[in-house]
């Protein structure tokens, strides 16, 4: 089966999307922003008022209840999976097996076990097999990173990640929070964004002290965590989790010897600040720990730019871009900071 339709020097390759709900919007909106690399071919999804829903906010060719209808088209050389977690496997499985490439939303499966046996899996089809860590992909994050590995921030000490989320979202999917279906709660379903940059950032775990519990929420896991991490660099990083908080927020900071980055949700667009040691150090003696975040922080003129996609598209809109432009080259692969 030829792979995509030739765009100059790109492909173009049709997408087909299973699981209307609601992360498709961010999903459609990188497929518009990427139109000339990636085209929307049709959409699967078992509830119908779904179906209904999306085609009144985006053009698709073809919408079917059935998804194996995706994977017999000719037209469709990428499978964009969004159900719940517990879905992923067998349907990321048929899509190999149909000679597709796959995106499938995160986390790839409900356990460390099926993920493994998932990737083992990959390895026999020439179609390709990504998880949707957008962040990592981030601009921001992308700089970041180079900072880092050109040794801008001296050696890595400490870190902080947090994140806060309203409990209405977990209540309207009656899924969320489901052992069998989501594979836990805020650990597995939020905070495993976080839980990819540290190990980017940070490299390789040794150590790990963890407390979590249902606070919040009704359901059979965790809305609530905190945990220390031990890396094999030394550096000690601690996070923290909730659902069920009465606003979202999402933040982290990177403490090395030699600088400080800090980024919240409201400047995660703009790529964070950073600091030098001494320019840490005064602001700490001038102003104290409780008014940082003003000085640190101007205040923007106007609405903040979407996070991460300065040219539209939405958050996932670089991740999309990486994978086409893997896709291209044959090699899809992120790089890892050199330690």
């Amino acid at each position: 089966m030829p792979l995509g339709e030739q765009n100059g020097t790109q492909k173009r390759y049709g997408v087909g999307l299973i699981g209307a709900g609601a992360i498709s919007s961010s999903h459609f909106a990188a497929y518009g922003a990427l139109a000339p690399r990636l085209r929307a071919v049709a959409v699967a999804d078992i509830d119908p008022r779904r179906l209904e829903l999306l085609g009144q906010k985006h053009f698709v060719p073809f919408a079917t209840g059935d998804y194996h209808e995706l994977l017999d088209r000719g037209d469709i050389d990428l499978i964009d999976v969004c159900t719940p977690p517990g879905t992923h496997g067998e349907i990321v499985r048929q899509a190999l097996e149909a000679g597709k490439h796959v995106v499938c939303e995160k986390p790839l499966a409900p356990n460390l076990e099926e993920i493994d046996q998932l990737i083992e899996f990959a390895h026999r089809f020439p179609g390709k097999l990504s998880t949707v860590f957008q962040r990592r992909y981030h601009p921001p994050i992308r700089k970041l990173l180079a900072a880092i590995a050109a040794g801008e921030y001296g050696k890595l000490v400490s870190g902080r990640f947090t994140r806060y989320a309203r409990g209405q979202f977990a209540r309207s999917a009656r899924w969320w929070g489901d052992w069998k279906v989501a594979g836990g709660g805020t650990v597995m379903t939020q905070f495993i964004h976080e839980l990819d940059l540290m190990c980017l950032v940070f490299g390789r775990p040794t150590s790990v002290s963890a407390i979590l519990d249902t606070l919040v929420l009704t359901l059979d896991s965790e809305d609530t965590f905190a945990a220390t991490v031990r890396f094999e660099g030394g550096a000690i990083v601690s996070c923290n989790s909730l659902v069920g908080a009465d606003r979202s927020d999402v933040s982290f900071e990177i403490v090395g010897t030699e600088k400080l980055f800090r980024q919240t949700s409201a400047d995660e667009g703009g790529g964070g600040k950073r600091m030098s040691r001494v320019e840490q150090l005064r602001t700490l003696a001038q102003k104290g720990l409780g008014r940082i975040q003003s000085r640190v922080f101007k205040k923007r003129s106007g609405p903040p730019p979407t996070p991460g996609a300065p040219r539209g598209g939405g958050t996932h809109r670089p991740y999309f871009e990486a994978v086409l432009t893997a896709l291209d080259k044959g090699k899809p692969r992120f790089e890892r900071i050199a330690r």
